[in-house]
């Protein structure tokens, strides 16, 4: 399966980052995702404290396997000392050079899809270096 799509958004995204800091939160945000009461997520918080509230939830980290190829390129081979984002965060679909990133989660009940875009360091994911921008369910 081709990542040309997923890269060609990052790619769009990258283009409009401005833009999108201003955008609102319903800007970015579909529905309020399975198992969690509106306002417990949103647009801007810290992909951890993110991740936390959709595990907790009852939502899984869908892994895809072509994550190593889609964040590090080629080969998926990494710099020296480079951490492998793709076991800290199962849920990574593909990252940009310039800090923009996909994770999929799906619902252990509904069986729903959750796709979330992130900007930052996704190396500081844990020391809110990288944050959601917003998500759409499927």
């Amino acid at each position: 399966m081709s990542r040309l799509p997923i890269l060609a958004a990052l790619g769009a995204l990258a283009m409009t980052h401005p833009a999108v800091a201003q955008l609102s939160e319903r800007s970015f945000a579909s529905p309020v995702p399975a198992g969690l009461a509106k306002g417990v997520v949103r647009a801007g918080m810290d992909y951890a404290a993110f991740r936390r509230t959709l595990l907790a939830a009852g939502w899984r980290a869908k892994a895809d396997p072509d994550c190593v190829r889609n964040v590090y390129g080629g080969d998926g081979t990494r710099k020296p000392g480079q951490p492998n984002i793709c076991r800290e965060l199962p849920e990574i679909e593909a990252c940009s050079g310039d800090g923009y990133c996909v994770a999929n989660f799906t619902h252990a009940r509904t069986r729903r899809l959750i796709r979330v875009t992130s900007y930052g360091d996704y190396g500081q994911w844990q020391r809110k270096g990288l944050s959601v921008l917003g998500w759409e369910q499927k």
